[in-house]
């Protein structure tokens, strides 16, 4: 596994320990059913979703999950009436985002050899022979 870096880019780790504050004081004050609005819940969704897709571009390994994420909130906007929201290329419905299946690598073939194996040294020329002496030979 690609391990992350230690150090977030600028107001990363800020603004991510903000989400998690937040979102820690939305649980503590909705409690109940009662306590959403539908324009609380949409906002709720809406700021799942913008955080799914910045997961996603975080490592290799949370785009998979992220995109998971991003059709079950779009699945739920459906199931709750809402328009789909502006990420919508998170939902189910957008081909470009859709998980593709991993098809195998074709395995590289390399042409079988022929003729000369891995023995082979190369021709033996003896020092008497010379080439003016073949080409005389050849012509005649």
């Amino acid at each position: 596994m690609d391990l992350l870096p230690t150090t977030a880019a600028p107001g990363v780790a800020e603004r991510a320990e903000a989400l998690a504050d937040a979102a820690c004081e939305l649980h503590d004050a909705a409690s109940t059913p009662a306590s959403w609005s539908a324009a609380a819940l949409e906002d709720a969704v809406e700021a799942m979703e913008t955080t799914a897709l910045a997961l996603a571009a975080a490592h290799p390994d949370t785009t998979a999950a992220m995109l998971a994420i991003g059709q079950q909130l779009a699945q739920l906007r459906a199931r709750l009436g809402f328009p789909p929201g502006e990420h919508a290329a998170a939902g189910p419905d957008d081909d470009e985002h859709q998980e593709q299946a991993v098809e195998p690598r074709t395995p590289i073939r390399r042409p079988r050899r022929r003729g000369l194996g891995p023995g082979y040294q190369g021709l033996r020329i003896p020092p008497d022979r010379n080439l003016a002496s073949d080409a005389t030979r050849a012509h005649a």
